[in-house]
């Protein structure tokens, strides 16, 4: 049965910013303005003769319609493939990584089930097709589903590594009607964004992730690019995305490159993107795991140094978040996640990077104030178990990366992190996508803990006691002891004292001391003891030094700070190695009540 109904496939293109039709109805899709290809094809651009060939592939662009056909054609005709595309299907050939041709083509998706890769036949027809009366002939795609008189929604990916021109869509069923537009997400990127290795044009990340999001996908990644200030020009008015992804940095380990010249142009590219959309959330990755098997980066590259300049002008906008590249591919994976034995993720990695690029952006779209304020909500059930990060979240300290059932992760400082869960599978991917502090608190059970340490590639966890004091009124101290709050000017005294000073972190003494939060006690006017607060606001630092030992000094402090705390509203609390005998007595004397065991753990 052949074609009934047809639809120009001008009227079906989602992801571009125009077309071009000729005379005789072939459409070429445009997914960049004729500004950006002036700008990418000028002699600011690093290779702007490869630029030029690759803005002309059709990656992430696609034909979306609805119809009750069982068969679908779609007129098309595949362009060479360009230089850049090719030499990186060299690279697969070369190191033999297991990925075979076709590299590029087309592939549907209808309703929620996703067909293989397909190529033009001898007419120029793309076919996909479902019988369930006869086989289907070699080389045709199956529609699932497809038959009677069920209405089904197709989108059909045109190829990533080239370009292509498209003429119309044919069916043998009665209709064939655009899609309406969605809300859309832009990446910006490189050969990595554009979909190298794929081989399913369909199955690239952005695609995935737009999928993920509910958005169509608007992809300008470029083979070979890099941040190019100046790329975005015309696109303030054509495009107006609710996402946009920007993913570069790759390609400066293959050249020479300064670092102070590296970040003037990133500094200047996002300044750009921020003007061009200042309220669209905008996801920076820092670079992918590589390999340096097939290119070691060369020797006067400033690789090194791209990660942190990307990071530094990033946060310098309010509507950026950066995003920890290397968290998105497991480095110890990369044999089998990599297509090229280099850079471009195969089929495996782009599920895995869209699959957690996805996790990230769902967990830190709203503003931190109310992922904040949804997790103060899920802790408040949680009891004593949950209360040291409830108390850590209302003194204000650190981000809250995710908040939702079952798990909530606080990024207190830059070494430390604090997690609460109660859902595994939850806890290991907020870890594995969001953490990397040198030190994680876990809040939860033993096989929890003993799951985000292998995630983390610790050797193990610690428990850890949690303390808190729960009345209205601090213990009794000695009105008669000289204890007052500690200036910057006792810091090298507290250093010299203090039993543990690799529980601090950089900075976190001198923070502690300007914010009024040790106190120290004095005998005949020279210190003698003092007590503080750990960054997540735990009570600690407690130190009485030799000499001025079982007098009491240990009491008064912890009393005295458990009065400073209360004075503030907060519910003084403390963490203590279930060894540590000395201090438990003194928190239990005090009045402190100790949480069920196995509650706290410590991973580093």
């Amino acid at each position: 049965m052949g074609p009934k109904v047809s639809c120009a496939a001008e009227g079906l293109l989602h992801g571009v910013v125009g077309s071009d039709t000729d005379e005789n109805g072939w459409t070429r899709p445009q997914r960049f303005t004729a500004g950006q290809l002036k700008a990418l094809g000028s002699c600011r651009a690093w290779h702007p003769g490869l630029y030029r060939q690759l803005a002309a592939a059709t990656a992430g662009v696609s034909l979306q319609f609805e119809t009750d056909s069982s068969n679908v054609w779609l007129e098309a005709q595949m362009d060479p493939m360009p230089r850049g595309s090719a030499a990186m299907v060299a690279d697969v050939e070369r190191y033999g990584t297991g990925v075979t041709a076709p590299y590029d083509g087309f592939s549907a998706d209808v309703d929620d089930v996703h067909l293989p890769l397909a190529l033009p036949d001898e007419g120029g027809l793309v076919s996909f097709c479902v019988d369930v009366a006869e086989a289907p002939e070699p080389g045709v795609q199956r529609l699932p589903g497809m038959g009677g008189a069920s209405t089904h929604r197709v989108t059909i990916w045109l190829p990533c590594l080239g370009g292509c021109e498209v003429r119309s869509v044919m069916g043998d069923g009665t209709f064939i009607e655009p899609v309406a537009e969605r809300g859309q997400l832009l990446v910006l990127g490189d050969s990595i964004a554009q979909g190298y290795v794929t081989c399913d044009p369909g199955l690239a990340w952005p695609c995935r992730l737009a999928a993920q999001l509910g958005l169509d996908l608007l992809n300008q990644g470029v083979g070979g690019q890099v941040f190019q200030p100046g790329t975005l020009v015309g696109m303030a008015g054509a495009v107006r995305p609710e996402h946009i992804v920007v993913e570069f940095g790759a390609n400066y380990r293959f050249e020479p490159c300064q670092a102070g010249r590296v970040e003037q142009e990133v500094r200047t590219y996002l300044y750009e993107v921020a003007a061009t959309w200042p309220e669209v959330p905008t996801w920076v990755m820092t670079t992918l795991p590589h390999t340096e098997v097939a290119y070691p980066n060369h020797l006067r590259s400033c690789f090194a140094e791209v990660d942190g300049i990307i990071r530094r002008c990033a946060a310098r906008h309010g509507s950026m978040r950066v995003v920890d590249g290397s968290a998105l591919l497991d480095a110890g994976d990369l044999a089998r996640l990599l297509a090229d034995g280099s850079d471009h993720p195969g089929a495996a990695g782009q599920a895995m990077l869209a699959e957690r690029l996805g996790f990230v952006v769902a967990a830190r779209t709203e503003d931190e104030p109310l992922r904040r304020k949804r997790a103060l909500s899920l802790l408040s059930r949680s009891g004593e178990k949950g209360l040291p990060l409830v108390e850590t979240l209302r003194r204000g300290v650190g981000e809250v990366l995710l908040a939702q059932r079952g798990c909530v992760l606080l990024r207190a400082t830059d070494g430390m992190q604090m997690l609460w869960a109660t859902n595994r599978k939850l806890a290991r991917q907020a870890v594995r996508c969001l953490g990397g502090a040198r030190v994680t608190c876990l809040l939860g059970s033993r096989t929890t803990a003993a799951d985000v340490a292998r995630e983390l590639g610790a050797e193990g966890c610690e428990g850890c006691l949690s303390y808190s004091f729960r009345g209205v009124s601090a213990p009794l101290a000695e009105t008669s002891r000289d204890i007052r709050v500690l200036t910057a000017a006792y810091e090298g005294q507290i250093l010299e004292h203090y039993a543990h000073p690799e529980y601090l972190e950089p900075g976190e003494l001198a923070r502690a001391l300007e914010g009024g939060l040790v106190l120290g006690g004095f005998e005949d006017g020279r210190l003698c003891a003092f007590v503080g607060e750990h960054a997540e606001g735990s009570i600690g630092l407690l130190e009485v030094f030799e000499g001025s030992r079982r007098r009491g000094w240990g009491q008064a402090l912890l009393a005295a700070k458990v009065a400073q705390q209360l004075d503030e509203g907060m519910v003084p609390w403390a963490e203590v190695w279930p060894e540590n005998e000395a201090s438990r007595s003194l928190m239990e004397k005090a009045g402190f009540s100790c949480a069920p065991a196995d509650g706290m753990w410590f991973i580093s």
